[in-house]
């Protein structure tokens, strides 16, 4: 068992809350907007709530009883695995708003702890930990806590001072995180309405005019499949192997050396990458190439938007598969060459600012990670 770092103290969560932990009401989401909502199961997320997870209810006692108010905290007793235990403060963000049974609600006594502390503590990845050992359940992929399990919450606890002082370091870095999603959120939304607007011929670019052609996939392009069903691919390999899932392993050997648009034959994922190299595919997976007046890359992000009239053809009772001959006969619309150059490289670009902010958003959740390993434990002291 580890040490407790001069001053601080070993507690438990019972004994810093004001009141009782309380499961929610689960009621009957509807279909139009009534002023009150619910919390769904997934309505729990890393940072903060996920207002696509929050449902319309009609306004009754039981709902009003499951009400939240500011500054309460919220853990998620049933869910999958990886997010059962997610906890989240509530600061308001969304008036008339309750919580469902699969959440327990509590609050912090403010004069024994400080709430920006204790909403970075439940976070942390010794109380996260803590509560996927306890979690139980007869099924894998659901699994739940307790009233109890939540009470003997271990918490390191350093003085109060010391506690706002982590927490206001902290929540730089959580400010900073949310700048980042922000952002990378309207980039994301900025290339969907770019891929709306250019892939469909509905806004044309300055200098170029004249009618998209209508073109069969198998006429402007080669179509093939990997011979390999192999399973022995490399870690260490030199070449990109595709698989039929959306993982990209590696080989020592390759069969293929071109421009191509890789596609999943089989499964409900079908998303479609670009590559150009050296690859090798398995035997149910297709590499569209050998493209004839029309660029690879445009012809990628046709296929990735219109990817639900492709996944219209699957057939397969269990497993869904695209078959090679519906390829082949795949009906896609074309401008000229220039413009399609022209339109991938407006793509490309978005695709590249995408990747810049993802890579940021990955450090600084990185480093604010290391940052609570260090401050939570009471490894690493701040001056006050």
């Amino acid at each position: 068992m580890s040490s407790v770092p001069d001053g601080w103290e070993d507690v438990r969560l019972i004994s810093l809350i004001d009141g009782n932990i309380k499961n929610g009401y689960s009621p009957n989401a509807v279909d139009y907007e009534t002023g009150c909502w619910v919390l769904g199961l997934g309505a729990l997320g890393e940072n903060g709530f996920i207002k696509d997870a929050i449902k319309p209810v009609v306004h009754t006692d039981k709902v009003q009883n499951a009400m939240l108010f500011c500054d309460d905290f919220l853990v998620s007793r049933s869910n999958t695995p990886d997010k059962v235990g997610r906890s989240v403060r509530y600061k308001g963000e969304l008036d008339c708003c309750s919580y469902p049974d699969l959440m327990m609600r509590f609050r912090i006594a403010s004069k024994k702890a400080s709430l920006d502390f204790i909403e970075q503590k439940l976070k942390s990845f010794t109380v996260r930990n803590y509560y996927k050992t306890c979690a139980a359940g007869s099924s894998s992929t659901m699994v739940k806590i307790n009233k109890s399990t939540v009470e003997k919450t271990p918490l390191l606890l350093p003085p109060l001072p010391e506690q706002k002082k982590i927490a206001k370091i902290l929540s730089t870095w959580d400010r900073a995180i949310e700048v980042t999603e922000n952002l990378l959120n309207n980039s994301q939304k900025q290339k969907k309405s770019l891929m709306q607007q250019l892939l469909a011929g509905k806004k044309r670019l300055p200098g170029f005019g004249g009618e998209w052609k209508e073109q069969l996939l198998g006429r402007i392009s080669s179509i093939t499949t990997g011979s390999s069903n192999r399973q022995d691919s490399y870690l260490d390999g030199k070449y990109a192997f595709f698989d039929r899932s959306e993982d990209i392993r590696r080989s020592n050997q390759y069969l293929f050396d071109c421009e191509a648009v890789i596609v999943p034959g089989e499964g409900q994922g079908f998303v479609p990458k670009y590559f150009v190299g050296k690859f090798d595919l398995h035997q149910r997976t297709y590499a569209i190439m050998d493209f004839i007046g029309c660029d690879g890359k445009f012809t990628y992000y046709v296929i990735t938007h219109f990817r639900n009239y492709f996944l219209s053809q699957a057939v397969g009772s269990t497993v869904k598969s695209l078959r090679l001959p519906m390829f082949k006969k795949m009906k896609l619309n074309f401008p000229a060459l220039k413009e399609q150059q022209k339109i991938a490289s407006i793509l490309s670009t978005a695709d590249k600012e995408i990747e810049t902010l993802q890579q940021k958003l990955a450090h600084l959740k990185q480093e604010k990670k290391a940052l609570m390993q260090q401050l939570l434990t009471g490894k690493r002291r701040v001056v006050l």
